[in-house]
């Protein structure tokens, strides 16, 4: 206390000091990305602990780890050489039935429009004329948006190769980085920190095997859904669905979108069609995936997890939806290690014993006994 007020007698002190913290915070905001991206390359390495685990009982560790990054690096290469073709088909497929598709939609819509409930909702506008005039505009909008898009998908690969190489060299040898923490640290908390880096480990390993449990599970589903539908490019949409799973509840929202395009190519019944699709998928993941899978993986509470999701997609857009989960789960086990055990010495909400019900005690009763 006494040396908090002796800083305020200190004018120069205390204005570099308040420098000091201004110039860390700007330096943190203006390398957020590459803290979170670092962050991301710290997951990657916890993915590629399994397979290099599991192949170091076999080859040296560094065989290990050259071995599984040629596999992921093959594995990519031959989802985008497997994708394109579909990709560019499928987009030829859309910008030639996308005119057919909006006179079926214009027509389907004056149909709807001639009832008075649907004219009542929609206070008698032309809607199927609303549609037709936003077409071309919209048509415009992608021509003009595309080589922005392809510039954005050359960086997005070089970046990935990057994080993979750091994931590599991260999982190569963790006890090194583990020591070189430790050695900064004193003595009196190298306990707590082995403890902490334990529960570190155990909890992204467990985030890591429910993130991929859920993965595989929702982009079967909705690939299986959509080929008995009759959805074109279902295989496409299904990995779409797959890698959306990696950010739960947005990631599966937003690559249902694809889904309901090509649907709506086809025709407005695929559409409702591959609509179906998506909202069962969606079921599944509210009802099977979140509770019995990533719940038993990740103890976070939905509520919670959707709040800091969207401040997490606010501060730092699509990066930081992507890192939102793994780094509530970080931050839970810091919580809960360092402070409600380390420093309140309490248990955690999740261990604590269920306090038993207490039985109604009547009026009477209690008259009594008073």
């Amino acid at each position: 206390m006494i040396r908090g007020l002796r800083i305020w007698k200190r004018p120069l002190a205390l204005a570099l000091s308040l420098l000091a913290v201004w110039a860390l915070w700007l330096a943190l905001s203006k390398a957020r990305e590459i803290f979170l991206l670092g962050f991301l390359a710290v997951l990657i390495a916890t993915f590629f602990s399994f397979p290099v685990g599991w192949l170091s009982r076999v080859m040296p560790r560094a065989a290990a780890v050259v071995l599984t990054l040629l596999l992921t690096l093959g594995v990519i290469g031959g989802v985008v050489a497997l994708a394109a073709p579909v990709v560019v088909e499928q987009g030829k497929q859309l910008g030639e039935g996308l005119p057919d598709a909006t006179r079926k939609a214009e027509r389907w819509l004056r149909q709807a429009q001639r009832d008075r409930t649907v004219r009542q909702l929609t206070n008698g506008k032309d809607v199927a004329g609303m549609v037709k005039s936003k077409v071309p505009d919209a048509v415009e909008t992608v021509a003009t948006i595309t080589p922005g898009v392809l510039e954005h998908v050359v960086e997005l690969i070089s970046t990935v190769v990057l994080l993979l190489v750091l994931g590599a060299f991260l999982v190569y040898c963790p006890s090194l980085y583990q020591r070189g923490i430790r050695a900064m640290l004193p003595r009196s908390f190298e306990a707590d920190f082995e403890e902490l880096w334990r529960r570190l480990g155990q909890g992204l390993r467990g985030w890591v095997g429910g993130t991929v449990v859920a993965m595989f599970l929702m982009g079967s589903v909705t690939a299986v859904g959509l080929l008995v539908c009759g959805i074109q490019g279902w295989f496409l949409l299904g990995l779409l669905t797959f890698f959306g799973t990696f950010v739960p509840y947005v990631g599966a929202v937003s690559s249902a979108v694809p889904g309901l395009l090509v649907g709506l190519a086809q025709s407005p019944h695929h559409f409702f069609l591959a609509l179906g699709v998506y909202l069962g998928v969606h079921v599944i993941e509210g009802y099977l995936v979140q509770p019995y899978v990533m719940r038993r993986a990740v103890e976070a509470n939905p509520a919670l997890l959707l709040f800091f999701q969207a401040l997490m997609g606010a501060l730092f857009g699509l990066l930081g939806l992507m890192v939102a989960t793994p780094l509530l789960t970080v931050i839970q086990i810091v919580v809960t290690t360092l402070w409600i055990e380390g420093r309140l010495h309490k248990r955690p909400p999740s261990q604590e014993p269920p306090q038993p019900e207490r039985p109604a005690v009547s009026e009477s009763t209690a008259g009594a006994l008073h």
